[in-house]
């Protein structure tokens, strides 16, 4: 476990896979298992280098206005820098689960073409106009080729997935069925479906 100074307290992040690999995932998550290999039978089948960071308020406050001084719009400065010391010269996947989805899409807009693949797991669309309306811009400039998972039992459904869908230039939508799902309340996680979304963000990585 790697830390960072932030704010008021730091922000924790994890380093693993293949050192030096050309292709770099960075996974943003929140809770206890954030900086934790999502299923490690599946990452090691790919040269990859993985960079998982644990999002958490105050990091994640703000995050409809993506105001530049707000807390949410320093932590994707920060995550710039992070990427630029861990992952140099690296082409990027980004992965944002649940409440890290919408830093992670900011993150992939300000990027540009760095990041090339995103992926957006459990994530539930903006809930009110003004929300909705300051996200569109935001979710235009993305130029990554995008897909989002939604499913189960979890808060985030298909119309969730198909409003981002419909505002993410390229962008395709998965819908897991809930008796597919092996994991508490049947909610959709990043570990139940990292098979899928490690070969969207890191295409041709495979390992022969």
């Amino acid at each position: 476990m790697s830390r960072v100074p932030w704010l008021d307290g730091e922000l924790e992040y994890r380093s693993f896979g293949t050192p030096g690999a050309p292709r770099a995932v960075l996974v943003l998550r929140t809770g206890d298992v954030s900086t934790i290999d999502p299923d490690v039978r599946v990452t090691s089948g790919y040269d990859v280098r993985i960079v998982a960071v644990g999002l958490d308020a105050p990091e994640l406050d703000d995050p409809p206005a993506f105001g530049g001084q707000t807390p949410a719009g320093l932590t994707v400065g920060a995550l710039r820098d992070l990427l630029a010391r861990e992952a140099p010269d690296a082409t990027v996947g980004l992965v944002g689960e649940r409440s890290a989805g919408p830093i992670a899409i900011h993150l992939a807009a300000a990027m540009g073409a760095v990041v090339d693949r995103l992926a957006i797991v459990g994530v539930e669309s903006p809930s009110d106009p003004l929300s909705r309306d300051l996200h569109t811009p935001l979710l235009d400039g993305v130029v990554a080729d995008t897909l989002v998972v939604v499913g189960g039992d979890g808060p985030a459904g298909a119309h969730d997935a198909e409003w981002y869908a419909r505002r993410i230039p390229r962008a395709r939508v998965e819908v897991i069925d809930a008796d597919d799902l092996d994991t508490i309340n049947s909610h959709v996680t990043l570990s139940a479906v990292w098979g899928s979304v490690l070969a969207h963000v890191a295409p041709g990585a495979e390992r022969r």
